[in-house]
């Protein structure tokens, strides 16, 4: 039991998702009041996109012309540490091909699908001042700092539900011990047990008794 409550503990302490099986849909009664669709999320396309050249120019200002590079390294390093038997050649080609890909493009895209003309001059002209390019600078350890303490705060809020709730914990874990426990094979020399199918039973024969020679009387 002990093992179980360090188990879950760790689990909730490393933030670790554990993929879980749907369970069975359960069937609709006649009472039952089906629960209302949800609605899709309304567009939010601006009316006037911005334009490839504004995209070109704040994938410059912004540095995320700088992600292809990133993710090339990413992914052949991650490739290489996944397979480190895999042959040179297999490496190189994998490079080779993750920089033909045009990321450039695919960002565009999703940058018309949320910025309006009027805001990427906005943009541009603001990462253009000092501010602007401070913030760069300084964004990507901001961002890293934050996701550190909101793990740090998770930790610890963590170890205060578990000793909360360790009796009620504890409880919980011997009573799923005891439902998911297995159960003991049958023993064939416990009373009662049935004879395995196909055999007979009725008892064993008796052995025969050795067969005796009468000697043959003297002339």
């Amino acid at each position: 039991m002990r093992t179980a409550i360090l188990s879950l503990s760790c689990t909730l302490l490393a933030g670790s998702a554990f993929a879980q099986s749907a369970a069975p849909a359960k069937p609709s009664t006649p009472a039952a009041t089906a629960a209302p669709a949800a609605k899709a999320p309304v567009s939010t396309a601006p009316a006037h996109p911005l334009t490839d050249a504004q995209a070109q120019k704040m994938l410059e200002v912004t540095g995320a012309d700088k992600m292809k590079e990133q993710m090339v390294h990413g992914m052949t390093n991650y490739f290489h540490s996944s397979l480190p038997f895999a042959p040179k050649d297999v490496t190189d080609d994998l490079q080779q091909s993750l920089e033909k890909d045009d990321l450039n493009a695919s960002i565009i895209a999703i940058y018309k699908q949320h910025i309006s003309t009027e805001d990427a001059d906005s943009i541009i002209a603001f990462y253009k001042t000092p501010a602007g390019k401070n913030m760069m600078e300084t964004l990507p350890e901001v961002l890293q700092q934050s996701q550190q303490a909101g793990m740090t705060m998770a930790r610890k809020t963590a170890q205060d539900v578990v000793s909360r709730h360790r009796p009620e914990i504890e409880a919980a874990a011997k009573q799923y011990q005891q439902e998911h426990a297995p159960k003991p094979a049958p023993s064939l020399n416990a009373p009662g047990a049935s004879a395995a199918p196909g055999s007979s039973s009725a008892p064993a024969a008796k052995p025969a008794s050795p067969a005796t020679t009468t000697p043959a009387p003297q002339q």
